[in-house]
């Protein structure tokens, strides 16, 4: 990994000392509404958008019929990027998943082709949910997870929190944050009559950056955080 790129999600390069290390991967987890899917397409929309940046979003839960119109509410023309081959998209349906891993050269191919260098996963938990045990889960997500660091990018790879998980360290159905090089954590905590939205970077190995919670939001020009300060002290670096 040599330097750092921008996020495009407004407060998290403060939380990470700078931004994302390029070429990591980096899993993010939360549970339902916690706003997975917003997160990792913003980060593939500013990349194609501000920094030149191809990238290949690929999507293991929803349609491209179902997904860019919520996108599109941001003011993120996902249809726009494809037609300027700044955008991949590629679909892979429940009953298609256990070609994924499979096909991992062919993805290597279009990424070296077409120059990409930010790729979302959006979910990994339907592809981890076709092995029986804790062991061919664990087995199969780290074989993917390897590949995926074979291709040379950037990589967010969204993931569901176990249900519960969340109290005092969170952990995800597929297990992937076992594997990755950092871990973002999204909570949608129940407080009072309200819910409340926190990120949390729980490991982020080689980068200095911040272990407190920071309030989040959506709104109509997506996700960012507040409050996060680079000149805090509260800062570590993971081994």
């Amino acid at each position: 990994m040599d330097g750092k790129i921008k996020s495009g999600i407004p407060g998290l390069d403060a939380m990470l000392g700078g931004g994302i290390a390029k070429g990591s991967t980096i899993a993010v987890a939360g549970g339902t509404g916690s706003g997975r899917t917003i997160f990792v397409s913003q980060f593939l929309y500013a990349g194609a958008t501000e920094f030149n940046e191809p990238g290949l979003l690929i999507s293991l839960d929803e349609s491209k019929e179902s997904l860019y119109p919520n996108l599109a509410s941001f003011g993120w023309d996902f249809l726009e990027l494809e037609r300027k081959q700044k955008l991949v998209f590629i679909e892979y349906p429940h009953n298609e998943l256990a070609a994924f891993a499979d096909q991992e050269s062919a993805m290597k191919d279009l990424i070296a082709t077409l120059g990409i260098k930010r790729v979302a996963i959006d979910s990994i938990t339907p592809y981890s949910l076709m092995f029986s045990s804790p062991e061919e889960r664990r087995l199969a997500v780290l074989k993917l997870v390897s590949a995926i660091k074979g291709w040379k990018v950037t990589a967010l790879i969204s993931s569901e929190t176990l249900h519960g998980a969340e109290v005092d360290f969170p952990h995800t159905i597929s297990g992937v944050e076992s594997f990755c090089d950092g871990f973002i954590h999204l909570s949608f905590r129940r407080d009072g009559s309200k819910r409340l939205r926190e990120v949390e970077v729980v490991k982020m190995r080689g980068s200095r950056h911040e272990h407190e919670l920071r309030p989040a939001q959506i709104d109509e020009e997506g996700f960012s955080i507040s409050g996060s300060k680079s000149t805090r002290k509260k800062i570590v670096s993971d081994e």
